[in-house]
């Protein structure tokens, strides 16, 4: 039986993947720093073993993943280089090792519609990789369905049998020089593919060419597009045209953006030639991946824990949250991910915190970006209407009532969530 070592296990991809190998049989290790993250009790659940950075744990019986983010600086690595064990770079691998792809990709909501296809599939042979760490596999799969995301190109790296995407955005500041520079990616992505799934609604993607190509949306023009008939305060109901038949579905989410993420689910289950009949009891029972709107309950607040991290996607949520909670006032506590993703759109940072009831984080560091005195302070300007998140807060969000608490960012703000709702 092949065995796997994996650099760097903690993040959300690498975390999936090892939850993959798993499931098909494999014997799985890991390693990575020594800090936890809500990564950490997945791989806990699986029982992988789960070592620090050190040379001593590379031996000649592995084949050894490394996430992306680690070269040779990393002892592992070097190590691995210096014995020329198997190695393979987390891309790498999934595009070699992996058959029949679908990928899922777009600047916004790649997480939650690879989640929902793999709800939709649940009753197939299937391999998932969901990008919040979430992964399952077995050996005799028919389908991997994975998040494949444009960040350093590192989705020209695979080739698919079906790919979504779902919308285009400016993002990535730090390694896209400009919206062009987006653009041509995912004109490039787009000819990586079999079979294309794209949105009809969204302003950019009507730069993407493909023969092959299925769109979706609430425009008419659209293969798939769909209709709100009802909207209450735990979702929609909606009628759908597929290419000339019409169903109805009752869907158990708030925001408008699911409905797209839905749609882009139904247009790759339609493409596989997949029981239409089952969808409305599969979808009925949908949750939600790790921290997108993941709620909790506090006397008769509601504490919210969400990744988004780009405006579009913020004011998506704030939506999503008013449709659900329309009585209750929102408190944002927000934690930016990266200086360049905040000062690139800080007009569009602006324009959606404008009226909300702010309470602002230190930007998130990594090593992506290490942490900077004189950013921090630009950033904070651009906020100009928050208040400074302090720990000494929580006590405060603890005596309120009737109040929705959003805690926002892609980096580690979940972890004061623990210390209202009394789980640390």
């Amino acid at each position: 039986m092949e065995s796997f070592h994996l650099i760097g296990i903690k993040g959300t991809g690498m975390s999936a993947l090892t939850s993959i190998l798993k499931d098909m049989g494999y014997y799985v290790t890991g390693s990575d720093v020594a800090e936890d993250f809500f990564t950490t009790p997945k791989l806990r659940k699986k029982n992988i073993e789960i070592y620090e950075f050190d040379k001593k744990n590379i031996t000649s019986d592995k084949i050894y993943i490394a996430s992306s983010i680690y070269d040779k600086d990393n002892p592992e690595v070097e190590e691995v280089f210096k014995n020329n064990y198997p190695f393979y770079y987390y891309h790498e691998f999934i595009e070699k090792f992996f058959k029949n792809k679908i990928g899922v990709s777009g600047t916004h909501g790649k997480t939650t519609t690879t989640s929902i296809i793999a709800k939709l599939f649940s009753n197939e042979k299937i391999c998932y990789l969901i990008g919040e760490g979430t992964g399952a596999g077995r050996k005799d799969y028919d389908y991997f369905i994975f998040e494949a995301c444009e960040y350093q190109d590192h989705f020209l790296k695979y080739t698919y049998d079906y790919l979504i995407i779902n919308n285009i955005d400016f993002d990535h500041p730090d390694y896209f020089k400009n919206f062009d520079e987006v653009i041509k990616s995912f004109q490039k992505v787009a000819k990586n593919t079999k079979k294309l799934i794209i949105n009809y609604d969204d302003i950019n993607t009507k730069y993407i060419i493909h023969k092959n190509k299925l769109t979706f949306g609430f425009n008419k023009n659209a293969d798939i597009w769909a209709e709100i008939l009802e909207t209450h305060n735990n979702g929609y109901t909606i009628k759908v045209n597929v290419l000339g038949e019409i169903y109805q579905f009752i869907l158990p989410f708030t925001g408008e953006y699911m409905i797209y993420n839905f749609l882009a689910a139904l247009g790759v289950y339609y493409l596989c030639g997949l029981d239409f009949d089952l969808i409305q009891d599969l979808i009925i029972t949908y949750k939600k991946p790790s921290r997108r709107m993941e709620e909790h309950l506090y006397y008769d607040n509601i504490i919210i824990d969400d990744y988004a991290h780009h405006p579009k996607e913020i004011d998506a949520l704030f939506q999503a949250i008013k449709q659900k909670h329309p009585t209750k006032e929102l408190i944002v506590i927000f934690q930016p991910h990266t200086y360049s993703r905040t000062l690139a759109l800080e007009n569009e940072f602006r324009e959606v915190f404008k009226d909300v009831n702010l309470y602002l984080a230190s930007t998130f560091t990594s090593k992506r970006e290490r942490y900077n005195k004189d950013l921090e302070r630009q950033i904070f300007n651009i906020f100009s209407n928050a208040k400074p998140f302090r720990e000494k807060d929580i006590k405060y969000f603890k005596t309120l009532n009737n109040k929705v608490i959003l805690f926002l960012g892609a980096g580690n703000i979940d972890k004061y969530i623990g210390s209202i709702i009394g789980k640390m």
